[in-house]
């Protein structure tokens, strides 16, 4: 199996983010991209409740979290986990999606 991506746009309260962290188990071995936007933003808090889950991801895989998100809800770089990469607008997740990732999924 290739290369599988998350876009979370749910927060790390919500029920579809512990659905998508069970989805997580199943790719385990896999190359991940997670791509935290809208209230997704919330899990590259450092800090949060699943700080833990974010940083065994970055040793595997990628997490994003997109740039204007993080902003309109007053969370600065110095407040994410270590190694989540910022992203401006949507041209990267798109390019990802339409070229590199083999599926998708949403939450």
């Amino acid at each position: 199996m290739g290369s599988v991506g998350f876009l979370v746009t749910k927060s790390p309260s919500e029920l579809s983010f512990k659905t998508f962290l069970d989805l997580l188990d199943i790719w385990d071995e896999d190359d991940l991209k997670v791509y935290l936007i809208a209230n997704g933003v919330y899990a590259a808090m450092e800090g949060n409740k699943y700080s833990h889950t974010i940083r065994e991801i970055l040793r595997a895989g990628d997490v994003f979290a997109r740039k204007e998100d993080l902003m309109a809800r007053g969370i600065t770089q110095g407040m994410l986990i270590d190694g989540v990469e910022v992203l401006e607008g949507f041209d990267r997740v798109v390019i990802d999606i339409m070229e590199d990732l083999e599926m998708v999924f949403t939450f």
